[in-house]
């Protein structure tokens, strides 16, 4: 198969797989990220000063802040891989390897939210409000997409790539590896939408950095169709 795969009967490149996959998990940890920052930015400044520590670390984050805005502007222009500006950047990269596909309309809802960032380095604080309105902004381009997107390929791959993340963050902020499990299915139904020899998961470990791993290896069972035999099934257990 070389350098491409079959989507849904559909020959799509490996890159642009990827760049698809990967361009929905960025758009959804910014979304899901800030949701968790503005919570977090209220217990700072009301009730617990530690509490954006926590969140940090939950997610291999080390920083300091000096009080509920400096956390907010912390996290989204720390010196950090997990810094909001650095993750929109990553998700701008994929879309620009992608925008034969993608909705124009998202793509500059995109750009929008790249452009107010970088411009927003130069302001003393940054605003909760203007916060709030780039985790809308990633709702609109997500709402987009899952509209006008050719569902058999770019679409379904966008889509997987948000749960695959959605899973990853409920499991490192939360540590509700029952919820998971119990919407594991979700993913199986979208992997199977994408490579039919793709063999259903079956979470049982409560561990979850061993679940971690095993979840965000799924994607090189359907880009990559390693080891795939129709109609069997494997499950991770502790």
């Amino acid at each position: 198969m070389g350098g491409r795969v079959m989507i849904n009967g559909a020959a799509i490149s490996v890159n642009t797989a990827q760049h698809l996959y990967w361009f929905g998990r960025y758009v959804q940890r910014v979304q899901t990220m800030l949701v968790e920052m503005l919570e977090c930015y209220d217990h700072v400044i009301d009730r617990d000063f530690e509490y954006g520590n926590k969140f940090f670390e939950k997610l291999g984050i080390q920083a300091e802040y000096k009080n509920g805005l400096d956390f907010l502007n912390v996290g989204v222009y720390g010196a950090h891989q997990g810094s909001i500006e650095s993750i929109i950047k990553m998700a701008r990269e994929n879309a620009i390897e992608t925008r034969h596909l993608l909705d124009e309309r998202g793509f500059a809802t995109l750009n929008k939210i790249y452009n107010h960032l970088s411009e927003g380095r130069n302001r003393a604080a940054i605003s909760p409000t203007h916060l709030e309105e780039i985790v809308d902004n990633c709702s609109l381009i997500l709402g987009i997409f899952s509209s006008e997107l050719d569902r058999t390929r770019a679409y379904q791959l966008i889509r997987f790539g948000q749960q695959i993340e959605r899973f990853d963050l409920i499991l490192r902020l939360y540590g509700e590896i029952e919820m998971v499990t119990a919407d594991i299915d979700v993913v199986n139904n979208i992997a199977r939408q994408l490579n039919r020899h793709y063999r259903p998961i079956n979470v049982t470990t409560s561990d979850i950095p061993k679940f971690l791993v095993f979840l965000n290896g799924v994607v090189d069972r359907v880009i990559h169709n390693k080891g795939c035999v129709p109609g069997s099934s494997q499950s991770q257990s502790s």
